[in-house]
């Protein structure tokens, strides 16, 4: 069952801070917050909050700003993590508090906020109106309490953050909802929601104070490595992860119990991509551990699989399947458990169908993750491979590298590395073509293929022809080299440890004989063994930074050391830092992220040309805006400070906090459409406050409906529309979503008791064509697949009413069901939902809270849900299409 908000920082009467309360045992009235009494007194126990003289505790009271400083500030002190060089800093910021009337009695606290960071000047103006205090949000004492555990706990984008009501929290607090989400501090509502904006009690502010308190004096780390993982037949897995403080956690998981989610949240995995030397984040509810982040950064999701390459068919439970390494083709066996990811998002057997099948003309990348069996087939025994797990992106175009075995000016023959699969390609009309680095002709290549062994890197297109040829008397190797110097925190036998982008990062010499090691000794790099450069790091009094080079796997191949003082004259650069997040504003040469107290210093001008030492043209400060037509300065500046776009920013600076590079590219944006062509892959978009962008996009952009399409919004019918746009990795736009135009300007809504009409879904009395892209949503189920709401809708024990927004062209666009009642078997009650069994299928329903369920089926004790078991029952359900009774 979700239990309800669990935010802390608890209000007023901090232990200590005010006199004359009453203790845990005599307070008479926190029996009206059931679900929190418990937590209450632990509280009062542990002297972190207190009651009032009368007796009582005032659990629904609301917090102000204020008494929510003076919680952390005393949290932060009992389990001793308070900042020494904060304390005692109330003279620093005595004008400022008075300035912004803050009340005597909290000053000093407020003035450590100010001082460990977890509080910013521009937070100040909330604290009081006319003098008077004001009561705290959800979210802003969540940034508040964010920032304190900062100094512990790794910060990340938020971006998966699943609340339901997710669009109503602000960027600034997104990341700290997600940590204490994933540290299990807070939770959503009945509802799953975190209702950001609602003001904080003192009941929520206690049920999270005391997780915390534990989560510190526990020292329970929420990050480690998994170092022994044990797969059970795919039915669950044994992981061993040693966590960061040296602890180390034991769990049995499976798919069923627990999710596995990339590190921003962004996609959903199966938990057979674990594997040993992963870096993961726990997050706990209590001690027990509900959800994995795995923190690797891996060049695709299906990098994490066993077998990647692309799909040829997927039907009659087999897939045909191309391997990206060898060329060579298979058919495997499809599990009757298969897990399909379709970009992120768990999908079924039939959408992925579908898709691919929508997409003959793409290529449908996959990793498989796979099993062996040893069975008979005709009368023998032989090996047969099953998929356990599928993850596929549509992509318009691969890439291969191979021998050549000929090349003449119209098409390539080569064979791919790593197998002695021959593959032929035509050129496209507008093929690229290059020798190393340099751009050449086509007659250069012939020439250089006809005086010996040669290799290439060849994409090839949606159409099977190769769109750039890449030529080198060299093979080609998965090789890179990170021009970035980053700080060493820590080298062992199997990884060097560094600073990179504000985190801690660890990169795996696979086997430390393999990697080459070079120190900055005598003006020059000497290379070394690593007993050598590890005494060189344990043994320096200044910091150590590093230069890597990488080999296939993300396997380090080299590793440049030079000390602090060495680094400019080693590297070429002083003090480098990167940092990447999303921006907050550019103003008077000042460069800010959201998450980021720090403020960097622009220059004057970026991409500027000038000359080595031997004469070659260079470009210094290079400035990069993946998402502009136009790239400069002017157009950086407009984007990040308009509030209708979201720029994300990649930076390097110097010791001074200069910036020195800038890789920039939006997000998100909406506006008015002003023009698009298709051709040129341009729009133009004005945003509400009257910025014009010229963007990039893709070849052909994705819309939300099949009622216009990318070619449909160069008409002039489309422009003045408003849009809101999503973006690709590289900055361009890959969908447009028109929100208002004459498209859905008469969109009609229809409500009513389902039924089905053929394919059709009839609606109080009417049939509506469902769209191929209809959304369902539903607080009765999790269910949000088209096909499953129909299996439900035609299921006579269930009766659903729905909610629908209907198209002009009588399509049924958005689907909001609840359902009235149902009736079946009862199977079993968990964690929130209920289970029951018709005829026709087994149904999982979201039921109203635990204590409340219990208390309307006349039960005295979970329990008693076992003893409904095999019995038939009727499920009432609340206006809110939860059950309540049954």
């Amino acid at each position: 069952m979700k239990r309800k908000m669990a935010m802390a920082l608890a209000a007023v009467l901090v232990a200590g801070s005010l006199p004359a309360t009453a203790s845990a045992a005599t307070f008479t009235d926190i029996n009206e917050v059931s679900w929190a009494s418990s937590t209450i007194q632990a509280v009062s126990d542990k002297g972190l909050i207190n009651g009032y003289e009368d007796g009582t505790f005032r659990a629904k009271n609301n917090v102000t700003y204020s008494e929510a400083m003076v919680m952390i500030y005393n949290l932060m002190d009992k389990t001793g993590n308070l900042k020494a060089s904060a304390t005692n800093t109330l003279p620093m910021y005595q004008s400022v508090l008075n300035t912004y009337k803050i009340p005597t009695w909290s000053q000093s606290t407020v003035a450590y906020g100010l001082s460990a960071q977890i509080l910013m000047a521009a937070d100040l103006p909330k604290f009081t109106t006319n003098g008077v205090s004001n009561p705290a949000t959800r979210q802003d004492v969540a940034v508040m309490f964010g920032r304190a555990l900062s100094a512990k706990y790794d910060i990340y984008a938020g971006t998966g953050v699943k609340y339901n009501d997710v669009w109503r929290i602000s960027d600034e607090a997104m990341p700290y909802v997600d940590l204490l989400t994933r540290l299990g501090v807070v939770s959503g509502d009945d509802n799953g929601n975190f209702n950001p904006t609602a003001n904080i009690t003192r009941a929520e502010m206690a049920v999270m104070m005391n997780k915390t308190y534990d989560l510190l004096t526990n020292e329970l780390a929420n990050t480690g490595e998994i170092t022994e993982i044990v797969n059970h037949d795919g039915d669950y897995y044994d992981i061993d992860v040693k966590m960061d403080n040296g602890e180390r956690q034991r769990i049995s998981v499976s798919d069923k119990n627990i999710s596995v989610y990339s590190k921003d949240g962004s996609r959903e995995m199966p938990i057979s991509s674990l594997s040993k030397g992963d870096k993961v984040s726990l997050v706990f509810d209590g001690l027990v551990i509900t959800k994995i982040y795995l923190l690797n950064e891996e060049a695709s999701a299906q990098a994490k699989y066993d077998v990647t390459g692309y799909i040829y068919s997927l039907k009659n439970n087999e897939v045909n399947f191309e391997s990206e390494n060898t060329g060579e083709t298979a058919k495997y066996k499809i599990d009757d458990n298969c897990t399909y990811y379709l970009d992120g998002k768990k999908v079924t057997r039939k959408e992925l169908e579908n898709t691919i099948n929508d997409n003959s003309d793409k290529y449908a990348y996959a990793g498989l993750m796979t099993r062996t069996e040893n069975e008979k087939v005709n009368g023998k025994r032989q090996d047969v491979t099953y998929v356990t797990a599928m993850y596929v992106t549509i992509m318009d175009e691969y890439t291969h590298t191979g021998e050549v075995t000929d090349f003449s000016s119209s098409s390539v023959s080569y064979k791919m590395s790593g197998s002695n699969a021959n593959k032929n390609a035509k050129f496209a009309s507008d093929c690229k073509f290059y020798i190393g680095d340099k751009k050449s002709d086509v007659k250069d290549l012939e020439k250089l293929a006809d005086s010996g062994t040669t290799y290439i890197k060849i994409t090839v297109n949606k159409d099977g022809k190769a769109t750039k040829i890449i030529m080198s008397e060299d093979k080609f190797q998965d090789t890179s080299t990170v021009n970035a110097t980053y700080r060493v925190k820590g080298m062992t036998d199997d990884y060097i440890r560094v600073m990179e982008g504000g985190e801690s990062v660890e990169y795996y010499f696979g086997s430390k004989k393999d990697v080459a090691f070079y120190k900055w000794s005598n003006k020059r790099f000497e290379e070394v063994d690593f007993d050598d450069a590890e005494e060189f790091y344990d043994k320096s009094d200044d910091d150590v930074y590093a230069r890597i080079g990488f080999r296939d796997g993300k396997k380090v191949s080299s590793v440049y050391l030079a000390k602090e003082d060495d680094k400019e004259a080693a590297f070429g650069e002083a003090g480098a830092t990167e940092r990447k997040g999303t921006v907050e504003y550019i103003k008077n040469g000042k460069f800010k992220f959201k998450t980021s107290s720090t403020e960097y210093t622009l220059l004057n001008a970026y991409n500027v040309k000038t000359e080595d030492k031997n004469g070659n043209e260079i470009t210094k400060y290079p400035l990069k805006i993946g998402s502009a037509v136009t790239e400069s300065l002017t157009v950086l500046t407009r984007m990040a400070n308009c509030d209708d776009v979201t720029l994300y920013a990649e930076i390097r600076a110097n010791d001074r906090n200069e910036i020195t590079r800038i890789d920039a590219r939006l997000t998100a944006a909406e506006g008015k459409l002003v023009e698009y062509n298709k051709k040129d892959k341009e729009l133009t978009l004005e945003t509400p406050d009257g910025s014009q962008f010229k963007l990039k996009t893709v070849s052909n952009p994705k819309t939300d409906s099949d009622d216009y399409t990318a070619e449909d919004l160069e008409t002039t019918g489309y422009r003045g529309s408003s849009v809101e746009l999503e973006f690709n990795n590289d900055g361009e736009i890959s969908k447009i979503i028109v929100t208002d135009s004459s498209y859905n300007s008469g969109t009609k809504r229809a409500k009513g008791v389902a039924s089905l009409d053929g394919s059709k879904i009839k609606i109080d009395g009417k049939s509506y064509s469902w769209d191929s892209k209809t959304s369902v949503s539903s607080n009765s189920f999790s269910y949000s697949s088209k096909s499953t709401l129909e299996t439900m809708i035609s299921d006579p024990d269930v009766e659903v009413y729905v909610e629908a927004t209907i198209s002009d062209k009588d399509k049924v666009e958005r689907i909001n069901a609840k359902v009235k009642s149902a009736k079946g078997e009862f199977v079993e009650y968990d964690n929130g939902s209920v289970t029951i069994e018709t005829d026709k299928k087994s149904w999982v329903f979201n039921t109203v809270s635990k204590n409340t369920l219990l208390k309307n089926c006349g039960l005295d004790d979970e329990r008693d849900f076992e003893k409904k078991a095999g019995k038939n029952v009727t499920l009432e359900f609340n206006s809110d299409g939860l059950v309540e009774e049954f």
